[in-house]
C-alpha cells in the first residue's frame, strides 16, 4: 500500500477514491440519522431563495453557509446520500491537494501522494466529517491559503497577489465559520517571522480579508440591513460562550489513534528528520499552524467531532514524513495498516455503539412532543423545538431562538410588533407552535391575524386545517 502511493504519479489518486469509497461504503448504505446541524441547513436552505437572511431569516448561520444550503437544497433536497457522497468528493479533493500542495513546495525529500492518503484516513475518524458542514468547506479555503502562505515564504519575491490572495482566502472562509478569521492573525505573524513580510504586505493581507467583508457588508447596506448584519451574523458569532455537543473524552476517544501517531511521529521527526532549510521552515509554519487551530476550537461556538478538522492538514503532514522515513519497508508498511485499521476500527464501533465512552447523543434533536400531531405543515416555532422541522417546513422569519425570542420578549417595541406581523403575513405559517406562551398577548394586537388562527394545546392552527394528521413513510 505504502509503496504504491510513494510513486509520484497523480492516477494514484484513483486508488485513493477506491479507498475512501469502500472505507465509507458502511456509512453509505447504512446512513446515520440527520444531526441537528444538517436538519436546521435543510431548513434554512429551503428558504433561501425567497428570503434575506438576517433579515427575513434570523439566524447566525454564516452567509457563505446559507447560500451553500440554498444551493444543496436545490441539488438534493432533504437526501442525506448526495449530501454525503458530495462530502466525500469534497474530502478527497481536500487530500489530493494537500498532497500536491506538498509535492509543488518540496516539503519532503521525495515526491510522493502519502500524504494524500493519509488526510483521506484521517477525515474518517468520525461518521460526522461526511456531512456538508461549514467546517468542511472553510477548511476547503484554509488549505488555499496555506498554499499561499508556503509560496511567499519560499519565494519573498515581489508578488503583491499572493499575500492578497492569502487574506482573501481566509476571509471567505471566516463567510463559513467566523471563527477562523483567527488564522489570518497567525498568518501575519507567520509572514512577518519567517518571510520577514514587509508593512505594505502584511496591509495587503488586512485589505484582501477586509475586501470580503466590505463586499459583505455593502451588499446589506444596498437594503438598508446593516443592523440586521451586525447583530445577527457578527455579534452573533462572537459569542464565547461554547458548548461541546459531543464530549472531550468522546473527541479524545475518537482521535486516540491519530493522536498517537502524532505524537509519536513528532517525536522520531525531532530526532532523525535531516531537513533543508525551507523544509525546516514549513516544519515550524504546519506546526504552528496547529497551534492556531487549537485556539480556534476553542472559539468554536459548538464542537463536534467535525470541528477538529482543521487539525488533519498538520497531522497528515507529520504522519506521512514518519512514514516516509522507515527505513525498513516492511515496517512502514505494518505501521500504515495499524493506523488505517485501528483508525476504522474505532470509528465504527463508536457508530454502532459499541465504545461506552463515546457519545453523539448530542448531535442530534431530541424528540418533538408536539410531533405526531403537526405533519407535513408549514410552521413557526415560538421555542426551540428544532426537531418538529423533520417533517414540516419553516414559515415566517425565526429560526435562531436565541436571537429571535428578543423580538417575542420585547413586544411592546412598535419595531419588533411589526417584524413579528410582517413575518406571519409575507409568510403565514399552517400552524404557530407557541412552546413560550408568547403568542396570545402579541396577536391581540394585531386583530387581523387573531382572526386567522384558532388555539389548541399550545398551538395556533390556521382555521380550516386539520388538527391530526398520520405521519408520513420516510
Amino acid at each position: 500500500m505504502l509503496r504504491y502511493f510513494r510513486i509520484n504519479d497523480p492516477y494514484r489518486l484513483l486508488g485513493l477514491l477506491f479507498l475512501l469509497s469502500l472505507a465509507c461504503l458502511p456509512l453509505l448504505i447504512d446512513l446515520p440519522a440527520m444531526t441537528t446541524q444538517e436538519l436546521k441547513g435543510m431548513v434554512l436552505g429551503e428558504g433561501m431563495g425567497a428570503k434575506v437572511l438576517y433579515v427575513e431569516l434570523i439566524d447566525h448561520t454564516p452567509p457563505l453557509m446559507a447560500l451553500t444550503d440554498g444551493f444543496l437544497d436545490f441539488l438534493f433536497g432533504r437526501s442525506l446520500m448526495g449530501r454525503h457522497i458530495l462530502g466525500l468528493l469534497i474530502i478527497l479533493f481536500q487530500a489530493a491537494y494537500f498532497s500536491i500542495l506538498l509535492i509543488n513546495n518540496k516539503a519532503y525529500n521525495e515526491s510522493s501522494y502519502v500524504p494524500a492518503l493519509i488526510f483521506g484516513f484521517l477525515c474518517c475518524y468520525s461518521f460526522d466529517l461526511l456531512a456538508i458542514t461549514p467546517e468542511l468547506l472553510a477548511s476547503t479555503l484554509l488549505l488555499f491559503a496555506l498554499n499561499n502562505l508556503f509560496k511567499e515564504i519560499e519565494f519573498r519575491i515581489e508578488r503583491d497577489s499572493i499575500v492578497l490572495n492569502l487574506g482573501v482566502c481566509i476571509g471567505l472562509a471566516s463567510l463559513f465559520v467566523f471563527s477562523y478569521a483567527i488564522f489570518l492573525i497567525g498568518a501575519v505573524v507567520m509572514l512577518t517571522v519567517y518571510a520577514r513580510a514587509t508593512f505594505r504586505k502584511i496591509m495587503l493581507a488586512l485589505f484582501g480579508f477586509g475586501l470580503v467583508h466590505a463586499g459583505l457588508a455593502m451588499f446589506y447596506y444596498c437594503y438598508e440591513s446593516l443592523p440586521d448584519l451586525w447583530e445577527n451574523f457578527y455579534l452573533a458569532n462572537l459569542n464565547l460562550n461554547s458548548k461541546n455537543l459531543v464530549s472531550w473524552g468522546s473527541i479524545f476517544t475518537l482521535a486516540i489513534v491519530p493522536l498517537s501517531y502524532f505524537v509519536f511521529s513528532l517525536f522520531m521527526l525531532t530526532r532523525e528528520a535531516r531537513f533543508t532549510k525551507y523544509q525546516s521552515q514549513l516544519f515550524q509554519v504546519i506546526f504552528w499552524w496547529m497551534g492556531i487551530a487549537v485556539v480556534q476550537l476553542w472559539l468554536a461556538p459548538e464542537r463536534t467531532p467535525h470541528s477538529a478538522i482543521t487539525f488533519v492538514p498538520p497531522a497528515a503532514y507529520f504522519i506521512s514524513h514518519y512514514l516516509l522515513l522507515i527505513r525498513r519497508k516492511w515496517i512502514a508498511e505494518i505501521m500504515l495498516w495499524l493506523f488505517m485499521g485501528g483508525l476504522l476500527s474505532v470509528n465504527y464501533l463508536a457508530y454502532y455503539h459499541r465504545l461506552d465512552r463515546v457519545s453523539y447523543a448530542g448531535l442530534f434533536p431530541g424528540p418533538s412532543k408536539n410531533g405526531s400531531l403537526v405533519v407535513n405543515k408549514r410552521i413557526m416555532i415560538i421555542g426551540d423545538d428544532v426537531a418538529l422541522y423533520s417533517h414540516n417546513r419553516m414559515a415566517g422569519y425565526f429560526l435562531d431562538w436565541d436571537l429571535s425570542k428578543k423580538y417575542f420578549e420585547q413586544s411592546d417595541y412598535y419595531e419588533n410588533l411589526i417584524r413579528i406581523h410582517r413575518s406571519i403575513t409575507q409568510d403565514m405559517p399552517d400552524v404557530i407552535v407557541d412552546e413560550k406562551n408568547m403568542m396570545g398577548p402579541i396577536l391581540a394586537r394585531i386583530p387581523a391575524i387573531q382572526n386567522e388562527y384558532r388555539l389548541e394545546n399550545q398551538m395556533y392552527w390556521r382555521k380550516n386545517q386539520n388538527v391530526g394528521q398520520q405521519r408520513p413513510t420516510p
